[in-house]
């Protein structure tokens, strides 16, 4: 799993690093679902299916896997303040 910084424009814009719409094969005007929780944004590329079944197997298997974990959300807010410290 790769991190990067980004900045939001005055637009509400942002910019997803080149390296990874190449490894992505993001094109331009294609379309990403973005997925939402709290402060956490979620983007993933949309292919050859309806939005809502891309949305459900992206966080049908996340919500999962973190209750398979046994994780919380307070857990999970612990973990993002770490990595927010450690950057």
């Amino acid at each position: 799993m790769e991190a990067a910084i980004i900045k939001v424009s005055s637009k509400g814009q942002i910019v997803i690093p080149s390296s990874w719409r190449k490894r992505m094969n993001i094109k331009e005007g294609e379309e990403l679902l973005a997925v939402g929780e709290g402060d956490v944004l979620m983007l993933k590329k949309i292919e050859g299916s309806s939005l809502r079944d891309e949305f459900y197997n992206t966080v049908g298997p996340l919500r999962r896997k973190v209750k398979k974990l046994g994780l919380t959300k307070d857990d999970l807010i612990e973990a993002i303040d770490e990595a927010r410290a450690n950057k």
